[in-house]
């Protein structure tokens, strides 16, 4: 597996001409690692309820110089993936797992 690069985009609301707001995603910095389907399959399986809906896991290497959090996305390829969960291994700042569910093409 080849180590590729991830661009991760936060959400922020915007106010609109007539006045209600909307979600605008904007890059926040570029991350490397891997990609993959978490069962290896595009066959749904259970799995924790923290992740049961991710559909793919990245291993971010080197840990990320911004702060990466649930809810924002994970841009590679023009698709873009919702980070269902971020995760420090055992807390040492190592490499991050996130958790992700493919959200569709930009």
């Amino acid at each position: 597996m080849k180590k590729s690069s991830f661009i991760i985009q936060g959400s922020q609301k915007v106010k609109t001409s007539i006045g209600d707001y909307k979600s605008v995603w904007s890059d926040l910095g570029v991350v490397s690692g891997y990609l993959d389907l978490i069962t290896g399959t595009d066959i749904n399986t259970l799995q924790k309820a923290i992740i049961e809906q991710s559909t793919h896991v990245a291993v971010i290497t080197p840990f990320p110089t911004f702060k990466i959090t649930d809810g924002m996305r994970f841009v590679h390829d023009n698709r873009y993936y919702t980070i269902t969960y971020a995760d420090d291994p055992v807390g040492q700042q190592h490499h991050m797992e996130l958790y992700l569910t493919f959200g569709g093409t930009l």
